[in-house]
């Protein structure tokens, strides 16, 4: 007899739309490095996407929390497979400014997606009796397993069969447009399903009172750790393909990090010690500064791997810590915090790569990189100090 599911139909959307994401993340980048774009270049493109992003998830992301967030996300998603097929003329321009438009046009709809699913996933399975810990575990889970996918094969098929990867984002978009109309038709802003018996499981609850301080510590968090990841995965196919290995191989490489994100993410479910523990809370985070030494080897491919390994895992932990205070909430407004959780992705995804990308321009090497994350590395340790001071 089945227990149930652990996952339910848009656990598994967010998964794959998460997979488009990273496809076309990375393909951006790909063209980038492979029209010979220096390090800035390619940093401003992701600051001018990610611009957008943030200011479509700030100003936009609560939408569904008035309007209802399927009624949103179908129409959103059937415009994007336009968005995604316009790629091809992009990639056939040797267009600087049509790559820059078609950066706004897709990190804008991540930034729209994201936030929607966040507030009907967190409301519907507060509905439904679902462990609200769980439900953003579950979230984590389903995009960073996309993720993985895209980031691996985007630089690939973009060197090999470009217009793949525009097709498979089209047809997705096609397919998850019609499969969340007819999901809002039958259902309306429930999510019903048979859930497995531990998603009903209480766990501890979260200190309320001081929930706007954990918040603002750990978001902050997020950002610094996100400012590095971010940078990984944007600037590394031109990093690793300056290095003498191929482009369409720079995916290989670069996905250590989103397999360190989705693994440390099943560690930090598994073992909750850290839900309301500041201190160790802390310890974990500290996992940051000691990486530093790895941003000053030699490149090479133990190098790269390594980076983008632990800057995965320092990225993770403080999503983890960050999404669960935020979604965790008390009142009717996840769909404004899931808005100012992915305002703090696109804050840190933009800054990340266009600092990273000039100081990469002045010193080369992974040096560039590790001189800003001496700097981001201290003010984390600064911030997780004073947060432990005002607990008190």
């Amino acid at each position: 007899m089945k227990k149930g599911s652990f996952f339910n139909l848009f656990n598994y959307l967010v998964s794959i739309f998460s997979m488009v994401g990273y496809l076309l993340f990375s393909s951006i980048n790909t063209i980038a490095a492979d029209w010979g774009l220096p390090y800035s270049t390619i940093g401003k493109i992701n600051f001018t996407g990610y611009l957008f992003y943030t200011f479509i998830a700030l100003f936009l992301g609560s939408l569904g929390d008035k309007y209802g967030y399927k009624k949103i996300l179908h129409p959103a998603m059937f415009l994007f497979a336009v968005i995604s097929l316009s790629g091809m003329l992009v990639y056939g321009s040797n267009s600087l400014l049509y790559l820059y438009l078609f950066a706004i046009a897709v990190y804008s709809y991540f930034g729209l997606f994201y936030p929607l699913v966040e507030g009907l996933l967190s409301r519907a399975e507060k509905l439904e009796k679902i462990d609200p810990s769980l439900t953003t575990t579950r979230f984590t889970l389903s995009w960073s397993s996309g993720n993985m996918l895209g980031m691996a094969f985007g630089p690939y098929f973009i060197q090999k069969e470009p217009f793949v990867v525009f097709i498979i984002a089209a047809l997705v978009s096609l397919l998850g447009g019609l499969i969340v109309y007819r999901h809002a038709n039958k259902y309306g802003e429930r999510i019903p399903f048979k859930g497995h018996p531990t998603l009903f499981q209480k766990h501890k609850e979260v200190d309320f009172p001081k929930i706007a301080l954990y918040r603002k510590t750990y978001r902050f968090s997020l950002v610094l750790a996100a400012m590095v990841f971010s940078s990984v995965i944007s600037l590394f196919p031109k990093l690793i393909s300056m290095s003498g290995i191929s482009l369409e191989n720079a995916g290989f490489l670069v996905v250590a990090g989103n397999v360190a994100v989705f693994f440390t993410f099943i560690l930090m479910t598994r073992f909750r010690f850290w839900v309301g523990n500041p201190g160790l809370s802390f310890l974990l985070i500290l996992i940051f500064p000691l990486s530093i030494p790895l941003f000053f080897m030699s490149t090479g491919v133990w190098a790269f791997l390594l980076v983008a390994l632990f800057s995965g895992i320092n990225y993770s932990i403080p999503y983890t810590f960050a999404i669960f205070y935020g979604l965790n909430s008390p009142h009717e407004d996840h769909g404004k915090q899931g808005g100012l959780h992915e305002t703090m992705i696109g804050i840190s995804f933009g800054l990340g790569p266009l600092l990273s990308g000039y100081f990469l321009d002045i010193w080369p090497g992974l040096y560039g990189m590790g001189i800003l994350v001496v700097f981001l590395s201290i003010t984390s340790i600064i911030n997780q100090i004073f947060f432990i001071k005002r607990l008190k």
